[in-house]
This record gives C-alpha cells, structure tokens and sequence, in this order.
C-alpha cells in the first residue's frame, strides 16, 4: 500500500512539473507551400523575412516530418526514402566536406529538410553540389527557398525541426473530395460559399502581390477554421465529413504538441513556426489550451498598418 502512495505521489509530481513549466512564446507564420511564377515577384517575402530575423527565435519549426515519424515518411515520401538508401549505399565513395557533407548525411538519415537547406546554403554562394544535385528538391517556388531558408540562413540557424504529421493523410484527400460533392448535391450551401468565396479572394490576392498578407489575415484565418468547423456531419453516409474533421483535429494536435516537444528539448522559450496558412488557427487553438503564448504574422501586418 505505501508502494502505491509513493507511485501516486510520483506521477503526480510529474504532471504538475509538465504543467508548471514556463509557457512558450510562439510566433506562427502561415505560408502558401507553392508560389506560382506568374505573380511569385509580386509577393513581399522580404517583409515577412525581415520579421523573422527581428523575432530571432530561439528554434525554428517547420511543416516537415521529423526523422522518427517513418509512418508519415513512408505514405507520403516513399520514393525519396528510396533515394536516401541510395545516397546512402554510395556516400563512402564520395569527397565531400562541409555542409554539402553535412547535408548528404542529414539526406541519408531522412533529415531530408535539414538537408536541403545545407545544401541551398551551397549554392547560395555560387558553389556546385555536383552528384548531389539530383537529390535537392527545387525550392524555387516553395517557402522555403523564398523565406524560411533565407531568413533562417540570415540569423545563422544551423538546424530546422520539423514538426508535421501525416498518417492518413490519403484517405483524408480522398474523403475531403467527397465532402466537397456533398456539400454541392446537397446544397448545404453555406460551408461551400465559404470555401467558393476564400478560393476567389486568395486568387485576387495573389494577383495583387498580397498573398502573404492575405493568408495570415483575420478573414482568411476565420473563413478557413470555419469551413472545418462547419462541415455538417449529421447527413446520411456522413462518415467522409467526421473523418475529415477528425483528421484535421488529429493533424494539428500533434502538430502542436511536437512544436512544444521540440521547444523543450532544445530548452527553447522563443518559437517561430512556419505552416501551411490552413494549419494556423487550429494549432494556434491547441497551444493556447496548454497556456502557450501565441502570436501570429497576421497580427503583426495588422499592427504595423
């Protein structure tokens, strides 16, 4: 019996450690994870980029799966999980030093983020990364290659920690399809406005240059996390839209809840997390029930007016 007690007592003492331990300050920057070329010049990345060296966190977080998340490497990056066992089988052969080295290494390791942004830094200064060109993902239209990598580049970051989740995310796509026809054969009309509506204003701001500015408003942020909140789930054969929901609750809890992990583990207090603008609201929501303190991009641009 007094064995018990002191095991309640224990776990107990854990539990209020984790809960007393100093909130984190966390900035969360939406981003498009594509910019088309047509209107990529138009875009201010340099704001958005000096905002992230004004910040200087202490870690920067990124919408990429970490290493020990192999469930989401293999339904998602299956074929460049492939390519790393192949870098792998042939890197003793190489001669490489520095960070083209370093980057191979995060590669073979599946630190494929860790390694891109190596090996961008590489040809930053005009260097060639010979061989391991084949392996750099193209980040010329990605937020990575126009502002996350850059700034973090700017403020001397050695390392990114990735912090997405993506089991499921198949049969989410999938049922996502088929809640967008319900919607329309139904005419349950008010959560496809809402989508029809956000997809016509995110065109406009794209067009305008204002896309960043856009995506991490208060409209687009509200639209968006209404859509998802909204999706009706009483309808006959509604099992698409509660997986949907379920899915996207699953997704951005764990999301949340690596940010955090990462943090503590690198005894971090500052925190910029750059994520698919979609992602925003939600994680933000979950952060702010663990008593985080959040910021967002949006709420900097709405200040700064």
């Amino acid at each position: 019996m007094q064995m018990k007690s002191i095991l309640i007592i224990f776990f107990i003492g854990i539990a209020l450690n984790a809960h007393c331990q100093n909130p984190l300050n966390i900035t969360i920057i939406g981003t498009a994870h594509y910019f088309d070329d047509e209107h990529k010049s138009l875009q201010n990345f340099e704001k958005a980029k000096d905002f992230i060296i004004d910040l200087n966190p202490d870690i920067i977080c990124i919408e990429a799966i970490p290493t020990y998340d192999t469930l989401s490497m293999r339904e998602i990056w299956p074929s460049t999980m492939a390519k790393a066992d192949q870098l792998r089988d042939t890197l003793e052969y190489l001669d490489y030093t520095g960070r083209l080295l370093q980057g191979a290494e995060y590669y073979t390791h599946y630190d494929l983020w860790n390694a891109y942004y190596q090996w961008f830094q590489v040809q930053q200064v005009g260097d060639s990364l010979g061989y391991l060109h084949q392996f750099q993902r193209k980040l010329g239209n990605s937020e990575y290659g126009l502002l996350v990598f850059p700034a973090a580049q700017a403020l001397g970051v050695s390392r990114l920690y990735g912090i997405d989740y993506r089991v499921g995310e198949r049969d989410f796509l999938t049922n996502n399809s088929k809640v967008l026809k319900s919607l329309l054969f139904k005419l349950k009309w008010k959560p496809l406005r809402t989508y029809i509506g956000t997809q016509k204003k995110y065109k406009k701001a794209n067009e305008a240059g204002l896309l960043m500015e856009y995506i991490n408003g208060d409209e687009f942020q509200q639209s968006f996390s209404a859509l998802i909140d909204n999706i009706p789930t009483r309808l006959k054969k509604s099992e698409a839209a509660k997986d949907v929901k379920a899915y996207w609750a699953q997704r951005n809890q764990v999301m949340a809840d690596r940010v955090i992990e990462a943090a503590r583990a690198q005894g971090a207090s500052s925190v910029l997390l750059t994520v698919g603008s979609a992602h925003v609201t939600h994680i933000r929501r979950s952060l702010e029930s663990r008593g985080h303190q959040v910021a967002t991009y949006g709420e900097y641009l709405s200040k700064s007016h």
